[in-house]
């Protein structure tokens, strides 16, 4: 019997057509159209095909004669400190501890309504085997009246004055239970943060994301309560369908720590996702070495570096380490060796540094061990597109948006080209841009971008400045919803 005579028609869900599509793929860098189903990419060619696979239900798109391009993918991205840089204030590793303490206080004196101050991004070492009457007395110099908290570049040490402790001491006394003080108990009392406020700048960064083309942004690293509570938001955002871009987070770490910690809290974050990893993950490990680890008494050392490379390969994690100096780099090229040595294979390493590697370097380093380098974006988050800063053309650009992203993350086999079988995350633009210049490119505006197959972005329709109003609005409607539900079920 000929079964395949009575096989169902599949249709697409939606086409887009009446364009340029640059797919990306060597073998047919152009078509015609592109029909998605299931959020997959159905297939790509000429519009006769299309017209094959176009049904009733099929949504049909018109390019208008845009240009079509896989989504780009942000691998420099810090879209956590982006956000929180609007209600707090980010320091950096490097500040003197006096420029520290006059940032604070500047911040302080600028943001007089404040009910509370947080600030991000300090030295380890300037709280490291000192006396607390000392930490908050140079706190309570700057504000006495108003808890003020700071976290280190770890997210893992505080920083409080005499205010925001007694703040923690009186929440404490109302515990019917001992409790286990830790600095995520410390700061949830305090609620430092302006959380309303917070959800505006994600969504507005949401909105900046997409007119830049991108659909997948790589968090480079943040503090784990800081990313965790942003990572809260863009749950909330696809939960009420307005996601606008994939989210691959990664877990901080900067200093000397129990490598089993790391590993058990990377699967718990790993974990945590679900059945949402298609769009949230946290997959990575994100390292900071330093080369002057003698006179930072709390970074990272080699032997720590190495053990974290094989315990979190074994586990299936990836990697990002920052390599700050020569001798970090090397620090971190060997780590990942000795994972590559002892068989783990398919862990993904990404290394960030500053040091220029000539080609022969390259090849023994990078090809002979499968491993990539980028550039390091410590303290520098807000380039538009900091990863085609030496692109020759706009050409090369595209590709290390797109084809090169995604293989430095290890997710070429579903995004990065515009191909039957993956990912249906797209950008549209109104002009073919490969006739621009880099310039020309880094100052235009997408006038789409599309996840799953579905537009999220609409530059003639959507205004990101109002999405926080419609995203209260959907979660108080979700809220509500979810109310009735329980008590139909309780009844």
């Amino acid at each position: 019997m000929i079964f395949g005579l009575f096989k169902k028609q599949e249709y697409a869900d939606i086409v887009y057509k009446g364009g340029r599509i640059y797919t990306l793929d060597a073998d047919a860098p152009w078509a015609e159209a592109v029909a998605c189903k299931d959020g997959r990419i159905m297939a790509v060619g000429d519009d006769r095909l299309m017209s094959e696979l176009t049904g009733e239900d099929t949504e049909v798109v018109d390019l208008e004669g845009g240009t079509l391009l896989p989504g780009f993918i942000d691998i420099c991205g810090h879209p956590v400190l982006q956000a929180f840089q609007k209600v707090c204030l980010i320091l950096y590793e490097d500040m003197p501890r006096d420029m520290v303490l006059s940032a604070l206080a500047e911040y302080v004196n600028d943001n007089p309504g404040y009910s509370g101050y947080f600030a991000y991004g300090f030295n380890t070492d300037y709280v490291a085997g000192k006396k607390e009457e000392e930490l908050w007395k140079a706190l309570d110099e700057i504000c006495n009246h108003k808890p003020i908290a700071m976290l280190d570049i770890s997210g893992l040490n505080g920083w409080f004055n005499t205010k925001a402790m007694e703040l923690v001491r009186a929440a404490i006394a109302e515990e019917t239970e001992p409790k286990i003080i830790t600095i995520a108990y410390v700061l949830h009392v305090l609620s430092p943060i302006d959380f309303e406020s917070l959800q505006r700048s994600v969504v507005e960064l949401a909105g900046e994301y997409c007119k830049r083309g991108y659909t997948t942004v790589f968090d480079c690293g943040s503090p784990d309560f800081l990313h965790a509570i942003y990572q809260e938001m863009i749950v909330e955002m696809l939960q009420t369908d307005m996601l606008k871009q994939r989210l691959k987070g990664s877990f901080l770490i900067t200093n000397n720590i129990s490598p089993e910690y790391v590993v058990k809290k990377m699967a718990q974050k790993s974990d945590s996702c679900g059945e949402i990893s298609e769009y949230i993950d946290c997959c990575f490990l994100k390292l900071i070495a330093h080369s002057d680890t003698n006179e930072n008494a709390a970074a990272m050392n080699d032997d720590l570096l190495k053990i974290l490379a094989i315990m979190a390969s074994d586990k299936g994690f990836d990697f990002h380490i920052d390599a700050i100096g020569e001798k970090a780099v090397t620090s971190a090229f060997n780590a990942a060796f000795t994972a590559r040595a002892a068989g783990y294979k398919k862990s993904t390493f990404i290394i960030a540094h500053s040091q220029n590697l000539n080609q022969e370097e390259k090849t023994e380093l990078l090809l002979d061990n499968d491993l990539h380098e980028t550039f390091s974006t410590l303290g520098d988050f807000n380039q538009k597109y900091r990863s085609t800063e030496y692109a020759k053309n706009v050409k090369d650009a595209i590709d290390k948006l797109t084809l090169d992203a995604a293989v430095l993350l290890g997710i070429s086999d579903d995004y990065g080209s515009v191909e039957s079988g993956k990912r249906a995350d797209f950008v549209v633009y109104d002009e073919n841009l490969l006739d621009c210049n880099l310039p020309r490119f880094r100052g235009l505006d997408s006038r789409m971008t599309i996840i799953d197959g579905e537009i999220v972005y609409d530059a003639a329709r959507d205004i990101p400045s109002i999405w926080h109003t419609k995203l209260k609005e959907r979660v108080q409607e979700m809220q509500e919803q979810m109310a009735l539900d329980d008590e139909e079920e309780y009844y």
